[in-house]
């Protein structure tokens, strides 16, 4: 059964560990499955399927602007970009955002992933992982790079600098993939269900990272390497009107396609998970993060294990095997006036952990 299974899950109970040594997971009880698979294996799953395809997207993208730039060229193997900026591409510019998102991504909360199981058949669907998923974001990635592209190397033609001087291969180069990075990691941000503070860190910390970059490289030049491509580029970048035009606009017109196409998707097709967002999206963080109310949503015989669930459990050596009764259960329901009958095995271990008289050594 492990080897035929896709992920192995082991329970220790007291029959042995051979199970939990030869498993990929491993559980103390049965009842930790429902957080395994429902909340974790979900959001395990929508992590890796989306951290897959960020990664694909922004590496179509970054290569792609150099593909169209080969039809300019001839096809003549004229390189488009500085070679430490290719280098560096995905090591600094672009590599935390999708840490990030690979950290703490999740669409719903875990007590609405419970309170909805239904959600984990996308997973069995696999509906985020299909080819209909990777054509949208190539698709996607297409568009960005034609918009980073052509929209700055035409309006190129007729920016000039300071100093009255056309722009040259270098200064476009580096003015696309400027766009290129911030467009890329904005688009974190939209594919995010769930933004927390280390997003916007990442985010912002990779477009300064590639700001600060640009200032100290394209300032220094040595006798082994004169770096005479990109020398002061950023600078004389940075002295026009059209630098700082350019880094709002064709940004928000590449990224605009996506927005569109996700407020399409939400509106008339959406994910089962999206149309529980739409469900709860008005109710405070206060009241998502207890969900199952014991007044009409739930049976007596639901409520009642619900009820006994949240009691206090007493800690003993016993406890904690997947065939081993956490026990105490009807002493802690009559302290809160929940009806909870003993149990046979409740009345066994309370009298095999009393306390034994200590025998005086002789």
């Amino acid at each position: 059964m492990i080897q035929a299974a896709h992920v192995g899950i082991g329970i220790s109970g007291m029959e042995g560990m051979q199970a939990v040594m030869a498993s990929d997971f491993a559980i103390a009880q049965f009842r930790f499955l429902t957080d395994l698979l429902l909340v974790h294996g979900r959001w395990s799953y929508l992590r890796i399927c989306k951290v897959v395809m960020y990664f694909f997207y922004k590496n179509l993208t970054f290569t792609l602007t150099q593909f169209w730039f080969t039809f300019r060229t001839g096809f003549s193997g004229q390189r488009f970009y500085d070679d430490w900026f290719q280098s560096l591409y995905n090591v600094f510019f672009t590599a935390l955002p999708v840490i990030v998102l690979g950290l703490f991504e999740k669409d719903v909360s875990a007590s609405l992933s419970k309170r909805y199981p239904e959600l984990y058949r996308e997973g069995i669907r696999n509906s985020f992982f299909k080819w209909r998923v990777v054509a949208v974001w190539a698709t996607s990635a297409v568009y960005q790079s034609l918009v980073c592209y052509l929209f700055v190397t035409t309006s190129s033609f007729g920016a000039i600098n300071s100093s009255g001087k056309i722009f040259g291969l270098w200064d476009v180069s580096t003015l696309v993939f400027t766009c290129l990075v911030i467009a890329v990691n904005v688009r974190i941000l939209l594919m995010s269900n769930s933004i927390t503070r280390w997003h916007y860190i990442t985010v912002g910390g990779s477009i300064l990272a590639w700001l600060v970059f640009a200032f100290v490289y394209c300032g220094i030049t040595t006798s082994r390497d004169r770096n005479e491509n990109v020398y002061f580029v950023i600078y004389v970048l940075m002295s026009t009107f059209y630098f700082y035009f350019t880094l709002l606009l064709v940004p928000a017109v590449s990224l605009l396609g996506d927005f569109i196409y996700q407020g399409v998707e939400r509106w008339f097709f959406p994910y089962d998970y999206q149309i529980v967002q739409e469900i709860h999206r008005h109710e405070s963080d206060a009241t998502k993060a207890d969900h199952l109310e014991i007044e009409n949503e739930l049976t007596p015989q639901e409520a009642r294990s619900y009820a006994i669930s949240q009691l206090p459990r007493e800690l003993s050596k016993h406890t904690g095997f997947a065939f081993d009764s956490p026990g105490y259960e009807s002493f802690f329901a009559s302290q809160l006036g929940v009806y909870a009958p003993q149990k046979a095995w409740d009345v066994a271990r309370r009298a095999s952990m009393r306390s034994r008289p200590k025998v005086p050594k002789k």
